[in-house]
């Protein structure tokens, strides 16, 4: 079973994240294949655990009975881009995505907690951890002409304000691959208290 570990965005969040969807959208048009995330799906990734054994399941979700963070508030603004550089340095883009501001400490203390704890359990340590709602990908690589307008969109947004939300809840999501895309089925939640 294909699955990770996130923190579901509010509803209130994701259609407006759908709103800045469309703003990139109109850029297509001048031949930049984006593949973009639907907004319904979206997510902080806390980890990400690859494919899991049906039979461990109980071992995870047992781990993540045992999380004693608190619920908090996080804050969404802004909009970047990955490989990460200064606008007038970039020379490539692979994801676009919305960041994380307000809550980043919690939101950190939170990933290191399930990190640990699912390190415990065999998987591999990840050293970087990126707070960040992923808006779209760039399909293949962009030309010079193509990447201006992206760019300057890009700071267009560089600090829209996309919302708040209380984070009470962390989810073991089963993720399907389809052509269409994936489908995530909630596994587990764990209520922070």
């Amino acid at each position: 079973m294909r699955s990770f570990i996130a923190v579901d965005l509010s509803k209130e969040i994701r259609e407006r994240i759908k709103t800045i969807q469309k703003q990139f959208v109109a850029l297509e048009q001048t031949g930049v294949k984006l593949k973009f995330v639907n907004p319904w799906q979206m997510h902080q990734t806390v980890k990400f655990l690859g494919d899991v054994p049906e039979n461990n399941v109980h071992l995870i979700k047992n781990a993540m009975s045992e999380i004693t963070q608190k619920p908090f508030d996080i804050e969404l603004r802004g909009v970047g881009f990955f490989p990460e550089a200064k606008l007038e340095k970039a020379r490539n883009i692979r994801v676009i995505w919305i960041g994380i501001w307000q809550g980043i400490d919690e939101l950190k203390a939170l990933q290191a907690d399930v990190e640990s704890k699912m390190q415990y359990l065999g998987f591999p340590f990840e050293k970087r951890f990126n707070a960040h709602a992923t808006l779209c990908r760039v399909k293949k690589p962009l030309s010079r002409e193509e990447l201006g307008p992206i760019l300057n969109k890009i700071a267009e947004l560089r600090a829209v304000e996309v919302g708040k939300m209380h984070v009470e809840e962390l989810k073991l999501k089963k993720s399907t691959l389809t052509p269409k895309g994936p489908i995530y089925e909630d596994i587990y939640v764990k209520k922070l208290v």
